[in-house]
């Protein structure tokens, strides 16, 4: 059985209205693709066109892809871009993550928040942690008062 480096891949390119370029990306499953990118992407409702170009193997399509991107500008490409991170040098990217992170780390903290008895972890402010452990104890308390209530909101999300 052929692994996903030895399937054909395909390249895509998605256009908007007046013919520019939006995006390059590859995959070996274009539909599914681009139902992903309906999904996520805030620029979707843009693409009034596609192109996809099948290549051999993965290897092949990915250095079209970046062919592509480099030649082209897409609109909405971070990856291969110019100025992307995947020509900083790693030391230069572990530096700007970095950096970012301690950023981030002045407005925001990680803290452990409860949804409903889910436990995740998040990047908040420190005054939405607080606002969130209040709402936390105020759902507890409707869990000890009236737990056939507190099941049905449970439930609807």
């Amino acid at each position: 059985m052929p692994t996903i480096e030895t399937q054909p891949t395909a390249v895509y390119r998605l256009y908007g209205r007046e013919g520019q370029l939006l995006y390059v990306g590859m995959t070996n499953n274009p539909d599914v693709r681009f139902d992903c990118h309906a999904l996520t992407k805030r620029w979707w409702h843009l693409v009034v066109k596609r192109d996809v170009q099948w290549h051999p193997d993965r290897a092949t399509a990915r250095q079209c892809e970046a062919d592509a991107i480099k030649a082209e500008s897409p609109v909405h490409n971070a990856m291969h871009a110019a100025a992307g991170p995947h020509d900083t040098p790693l030391r230069g990217a572990r530096q700007k993550l970095s950096t970012i992170v301690d950023e981030v780390r002045v407005a925001h903290e990680p803290r452990w928040l409860t949804y409903f008895g889910e436990r995740f972890v998040a990047l908040v402010e420190p005054a939405f942690h607080d606002e969130a452990v209040r709402n936390e104890r105020i759902v507890n308390a409707l869990r000890e008062v009236d737990p056939e209530l507190y099941e049905r909101l449970a439930a609807d999300d």
